[in-house]
């Protein structure tokens, strides 16, 4: 039978993929001189050392720094949920829908000014509402008439016809001819990506990506919104929240630039609003959802990385079982090492195999990124060691076997 003239390198005990934690260490070298002689005896006293070696070992463990037990994490160190697009109402990014009888800059309008003395029906002249929400009325001048609701826009031309001296009772009628839409670029992880053509009055995320067919199957919950440049004269109209255009006094100011700019949405969080609000020429990306995988090693049959399922969480038994179990059934104490966001070192959690059987709080939910060891111990250690014995020292000692 193979005899071990020296104590294993303590170094190689990891050499199966087990993650220490902080301050925790292998077997003594002391345990491994016992390991060592116990196998330097014959097969019989060799096992009856090993037994008593597991009964000695049971309630011991490795050194280790400061561990947080799964079954009363704190918060802050718990996994979050599963970010899924199942979960997000959509209707939730649609900003308060514009009112469809007021007039917006850029809109073209119908106008026609009736005295009573013509003898011909009055013909009605087009004109384009401008940015700074004025239009251009023949023998008026220009009149502001955005934000007003084509009866208003009406009364008000009249009422400046005749301040103006250029009417005396005139009729007015303003109506629609044309509404000013917004070209908006939708990309990534949507059905059509291209560039649409959507109402100025309800240019939003949601209208944004209804138009280039919805959500594909590999979108995330993160949308990326790229404002263009705009120039905005002092005297724009602009959009309250309720969608409805806010008129600013004019004061004869220079346009001023803005730059363009970027914002995240995170369609989980997200609700109607004016940060919803899609400008002619943005560009509206539908990020993908990212890969995330966790890794599990360690006393496992297949220690591999495996992928988080999009849709549901992934549990500390799961982890194990896509590893194809543990290759020692007595391995109970698991680590799982977290890194998160807001920290510079990473929490190490301590874990029960057993106890995550039969607790479902101890059977914590993992995160991206997470680590999952099931670590060696003394008793695993000999186990091991007595089972290789078992497998290799016989079939050496007995011929054909």
């Amino acid at each position: 039978m193979p005899v071990l003239t020296s104590p294993p390198n303590p170094g190689l005990l990891n050499a199966k993929g087990n993650a220490s934690a902080p301050g925790c260490h292998g077997p003594s070298a002391d345990f491994l001189s016992l390991a060592c002689s116990v196998t330097a005896v014959s097969k019989r006293p060799c096992l009856l050392g090993l037994v008593a070696l597991l009964a000695a070992l049971a309630g011991s463990g490795c050194r280790q720094g400061q561990l947080y037990k799964a079954g009363s994490l704190p918060r802050e160190f718990m996994a979050p949920r599963t970010a899924s697009l199942q979960n997000v109402d959509l209707s939730r990014l649609a900003r308060a829908t514009g009112n469809n009888a007021v007039i917006y800059p850029g809109d073209v309008v119908e106008i026609t000014i009736a005295t009573g003395v013509e003898l011909e029906k009055p013909l009605g002249t087009k004109a384009r509402v401008g940015a700074d929400g004025n239009v251009t009325v023949p023998l008026v001048g220009a009149v502001q008439i955005a934000g007003l609701e084509f009866n208003q826009a009406e009364q008000l031309i009249r009422a400046e016809s005749i301040r103006r001296g250029q009417f005396v009772d005139p009729n007015v009628t303003v109506i629609l001819d044309n509404r000013k839409s917004n070209r908006v670029t939708v990309v990534g992880a949507v059905e059509k990506p291209g560039t649409y053509e959507l109402p100025t009055s309800s240019t939003d995320v949601l209208g944004a990506i209804v138009q280039a067919g919805g959500l594909s199957k590999d979108a995330g919950t993160i949308i990326e919104l790229r404002h263009p440049a705009t120039a905005n004269p002092a005297s724009a109209a602009q959009r309250g929240p309720d969608g409805n255009v806010v008129l600013a006094a004019y004061d004869g100011a220079q346009s001023q630039i803005s730059p363009p700019r970027t914002e995240q949405i995170d369609l989980e969080q997200a609700h109607g609003g004016e940060s919803l609000v899609v400008e002619d020429g943005a560009t509206v990306m539908v990020m993908k959802k990212p890969k995330r995988f966790i890794h599990v090693i360690g006393l496992v049959k297949k220690a591999d990385q495996f992928e988080l399922p999009d849709d549901q969480e992934l549990r500390l038994l799961d982890a194990v079982a896509l590893a194809g179990g543990r290759t020692i059934e007595i391995a109970d104490k698991i680590h799982i090492v977290r890194q998160l966001p807001d920290r510079v070192e990473p929490v190490v959690i301590e874990a029960s195999f057993r106890e995550a059987k039969q607790n479902g709080t101890a059977n914590i939910r993992l995160a991206a990124g997470d680590v999952v060891s099931v670590e060696e111990t003394p008793v695993t250690f000999v186990v091991g060691t007595f089972r290789d014995f078992v497998r290799f020292g016989f079939s050496a000692a007995i011929p054909g076997f």
